[in-house]
């Protein structure tokens, strides 16, 4: 099986699941108890438990298993697929109660779905409103505590069952979906219960000290990381988890590119001041700190790729790309074009690093972008500087989504294949 057909079983797996449900309902029927209104009660129950199977899918993706990430394509793409999951459950979920009779004979079920069902609409609300041009300005929740909020997804899962369970429903007369249905359902309950009990307690991450703090330019630092016992495994390129227990407003975990490259006696990162976290983190991390480093987790790697490569980079997307010429020893097998964009000089943080290794590798040319001075960086600088045809080379792009977005429509409108065009989007959200 080839790395793009592995990277589309999960997806597959969940889309399965799905239709398995639908299909067990079909085959064993609850027997029509003689209602006026049992079509449309069986097909708003179906509805509902496949809704509720598809947002059980996304409460196990949120454990963040690395087992998984190869069946998805990197940690990025399951998230995608954890917020598909959900949205496309919820959907379900509502129109069981458009479609569900209302009987009156049982108040509890009702509120308890109505609870629900509410409860995971605000959520829902509180995750898109940053991206809803009006709502946006009314509604703005820090990243810090969304994720509080976002825990309580599986609380209202859970009354959900509850509902289910005190219903007048079909279900429990279909025995075919309706035992389906309780393996998944509970399988969920259970992952979304260790996640919030028992995973703080058993997965505290590999433990670290900070050997320094680096100020790179007004914006941007380097914090290395030395191992205080086993250290992570990582491949060039990947990211990883981090956290400062113990300091003010760092003890939440924020996920950043290891610039290191493995191997390298220090874990380090490359992380520009942009938030409330990592702003904190330029004012006060010091020396000496506690760190707590989950993961690695990604799959963005060239070496998976073609002969001709194109790697963009956009400010301090330039991570990856410095993780990965720093694990070269030899000329990379691959002729390389790396094109670095940044607004002003001082924000291309470690081109002498670029620079040197074009110098050192016949295979690999760098070119910087100074926007502030040579204009934005376009697809037709990027063929001008490729010694290559740009069409059907492997892309790999890393920067602000609109940048990567941006070009990855021009590369494709180039020739270039969907499935050659690489970047991992970091928005949890």
């Amino acid at each position: 099986m080839n790395q793009s057909n592995l990277n589309r079983l999960g997806n597959y797996a969940i889309a399965v699941l799905a239709i398995t449900n639908v299909i067990l309902w079909l085959m064993g029927l609850p027997p029509n108890d003689g209602r006026a209104d049992y079509l449309r009660q069986v097909i708003a129950e179906m509805l509902s438990s496949t809704g509720m199977i598809l947002m059980g899918c996304a409460i196990v993706l949120s454990l963040r298993l690395p087992v998984l990430e190869p069946f998805f394509g990197g940690l990025d793409r399951m998230y995608k697929s954890h917020k598909t999951a959900a949205l496309t459950g919820l959907g379900l979920v509502i129109l069981h109660f458009v479609l569900i009779p209302i009987t009156g004979k049982s108040p509890l079920a009702r509120d308890l779905g109505r609870i629900a069902l509410a409860g995971f609409l605000i959520l829902i609300a509180l995750t898109l409103a940053p991206r809803l041009p009006v709502i946006n300005g009314y509604i703005q929740l820090s990243y810090h505590h969304w994720k509080y909020t976002h825990r309580l997804v599986g609380a209202f899962f859970i009354l959900g069952m509850f509902h289910a369970f005190n219903a007048p429903t079909l279900l429990y007369t279909a025995e075919l979906a309706a035992g389906y249905w309780r393996v998944c359902v509970y399988a969920a309950a259970a992952a979304y219960v260790y996640k919030q009990l028992l995973a703080p307690l058993l997965a505290k991450g590999a433990g670290y000290v900070v050997e320094s703090v680096r100020k790179l330019n007004p914006s941007t630092v380097e914090v290395a990381l030395k191992p205080d016992g086993a250290s992570v495994r990582q491949r060039a390129g990947q990211f990883a988890f981090v956290r400062f227990p113990g300091e003010p407003g760092l003890g939440e975990s924020h996920p950043f590119t290891v610039s290191s490259a493995p191997g390298e006696p220090y874990l380090r990162f490359t992380i520009k001041a942009s938030g409330d976290w990592t702003k904190a983190l330029q004012a006060g991390l010091r020396e000496g700190a506690l760190a707590r480093v989950e993961g690695a987790h990604g799959g963005f790697d060239f070496r998976t790729g073609g002969p001709r490569q194109i790697w963009v980079a956009g400010g301090i997307g330039v991570t990856p790309f410095l993780s990965w010429i720093r694990s070269l020893s030899d000329a990379p097998a691959q002729r390389i074009a790396f094109f670095y964009s940044v607004r002003a000089e001082p924000d291309g943080v470690f081109w002498n690093e670029f620079q040197a290794a074009a110098a050192r590798f016949p295979t690999l040319s760098a070119i910087r972008n100074v926007s502030s001075t040579d204009g934005s960086l376009t697809l037709d600088k990027i063929k001008a500087g490729c010694a290559f045809d740009v069409a059907g080379a492997d892309v790999y792009l890393c920067g602000p989504p609109p940048m990567v977005l941006a070009f990855a429509a021009q590369f494709r409108a180039a020739g270039v294949p969907t499935g050659q065009i690489h970047y991992e989007e970091f928005n949890f959200r």
